[in-house]
């Protein structure tokens, strides 16, 4: 299961690198530090919880937290896409050269597909909560 997660946590890294180009359309004339380095790292954060937490062959810590920080991580990647999409409506960027924001969009959202796994594997971990059945980890 660990393994799974990990694998799953790479759609939050693409999802995030299309969050990260959509943003930068959006906010074309800011200073490039802040579009590319600090935007960047701040969207890398859910990516890197669950990397960090899936990395090793057994939890790091017990079902309920493991839980949380799942849910943590998808609830975040969630904002950030619904905060991208409020502010296109509101900006309403010129079109880019480099890139439609129509492939960074498919690319934010398909990072979304790894919500999957995170969801079976918290359901998972909540049914090892409630009826004491093990979790294959």
């Amino acid at each position: 299961m660990m393994s799974k997660l990990s694998i799953a946590s790479w759609g939050l890294l693409f999802g995030a690198m299309g969050q990260g180009v959509f943003y930068r359309c959006l906010f074309a004339s800011s200073p490039d530090w802040i579009g590319t380095k600090v935007l960047f790292a701040l969207l890398l954060l859910p990516w890197l919880t669950v990397f960090t937490i899936s990395f090793c062959n057994r939890p790091p810590f017990g079902p309920r937290p493991f839980r949380y920080c799942l849910s943590a991580a998808m609830c975040s990647y969630a904002f950030i896409t619904v905060l991208a999409e409020a502010l296109n409506l509101y900006v309403q960027p010129a079109h880019r050269e480099h890139l439609p924001m129509t492939i960074a969009r498919l690319v934010m959202y398909l990072g979304t597909f790894s919500f999957i796994v995170f969801i079976r594997t918290c359901i998972r971990f909540r049914r090892y909560e409630t009826e004491g059945t093990p979790a294959r980890l």
